[in-house]
């Protein structure tokens, strides 16, 4: 086949061009760091990075998550432990009023501070983590400028002696039995069961003088009481995994405790406090003898119990989510490590090839300008 100098120009100027597309590709990579400018360079390493990035998006959706709940959960903590050293405030108030040798002047001194240990638990019930409300449930908006006066919208309320919790009366619960609380599913089917905590409730409630609660309405009262209980504020901290980040109000100050028959009873951890204060402080009538308040220390020690358990608890999903953190931190390296595998390049490998097309570019340009340079009075000579 005849070989014509424009087909030489021709072979030249197309392998000239694939040495300069070469030589710029390997630019770009070393400029960029990356494999692939375009999805064509390398579509299975585009498609494994992107996953990777995914990924660490929604890890990072995660570790924040978990970094908040944590600090719910940490102020839910210091509230708690407050609380319970209220409580033990209270328990060493009261030992010291059933102490024999105690004067009605000495009791109603004891009484005054059990008050404010009082008045201060229920303002810790109501503590607040930024503009929310620890344990409020859903009841979340704190105080500000516009309400911080206002008691309307905090969760607990004392009116007349009686806590309430988001507008539910707490008080009127307090001496029922004990599978009212923690079996709610059973406890209606038990006729007697169910008639006395009736009579309990309609006598904590004629105490104040409201109407006495029918069997309806007593249901429904006892329905509410639940769903309040499990009125919590939860977060999604993983792919299908939602945990409670505080602690709910009634879970919190609602307890198991015995009667005189040694039979499991709810009692109010804020009742509690107002029985103690009743028993010492004797403006309206005598303070209780040492006996009597010496059977007040059972129910304020279940209380202690009840609390330590509670802190107990927010601990251990306290640790579940540092591990979780540990384990998003461990997932973060290693998809780190998938996105640059996928998508960085080997820099000293990249350098060695540049300088291969750099000596193959020389090398064809060279052996172009031999090609080129004859003319055509050259050939007629």
């Amino acid at each position: 086949m005849r070989v014509t100098n424009s087909m030489l120009v021709s072979n030249l100027m197309r392998n000239l061009h694939a040495n300069y597309r070469r030589s710029d590709s390997l630019q770009n990579m070393m400029s960029t760091g990356r494999r692939f400018a375009h999805i064509s360079d390398d579509s299975t390493s585009l498609i494994y990075s992107q996953s990777a990035r995914n990924k660490m998006a929604r890890l990072s959706h995660f570790q924040r998550t978990v970094e908040t709940g944590k600090s719910w959960l940490t102020q839910a903590e210091i509230s708690m432990r407050e609380l319970q050293d209220v409580m033990v405030n209270a328990y060493e108030a009261l030992i010291d009023a059933a102490s024999d040798g105690k004067t009605d002047k000495d009791k109603n001194n004891i009484a005054q501070v059990v008050g404010q240990l009082r008045d201060h638990f229920v303002d810790t019930l109501n503590s607040t983590f930024g503009n929310n409300f620890v344990f409020g449930g859903y009841n979340t908006p704190g105080d500000s400028a516009a309400n911080i006066n206002s008691s309307v919208i905090k969760p607990f309320v004392v009116e007349s002696g009686q806590l309430w919790f988001n507008g539910f009366n707490l008080s009127q619960f307090d001496g029922i039995p004990a599978d009212f609380l923690h079996n709610p599913t059973a406890a209606p089917a038990n006729p007697a069961l169910v008639s006395n905590a009736m009579n309990v409730m309609n006598a904590n409630r004629a105490m104040h003088g409201e109407p006495p609660l029918g069997a309806a309405e007593f249901e429904e009262a006892i329905k509410m009481f639940h769903k309040l209980k499990n009125d919590v504020l939860t977060f999604d901290v993983g792919p299908g995994i939602t945990m409670p980040v505080t602690m709910n109000g009634i879970d919190l100050i609602m307890l198991t405790t015995m009667d005189e028959n040694n039979s499991p009873i709810v009692r109010n951890a804020f009742t509690v406090f107002q029985d103690l204060y009743n028993g010492t402080e004797n403006v309206m009538s005598p303070s209780l003898p040492a006996e009597e308040l010496t059977k007040m220390i059972r129910p304020v020690q279940d209380a202690q119990n009840h609390m330590l358990s509670r802190i107990a608890e927010v601990g251990g999903r306290t640790r579940r989510l540092e591990l979780l953190e540990a384990r998003y931190d461990q997932d973060r390296v290693n998809n780190r490590q998938m996105l640059s595998d996928a998508q960085d390049v080997d820099m000293a490998e990249v350098i060695m090839e540049l300088r291969m097309a750099e000596a193959v570019m020389q090398a064809s340009m060279a052996a172009g300008a031999r090609i080129i340079q004859p003319s055509l009075m050259d050939f007629l000579r």
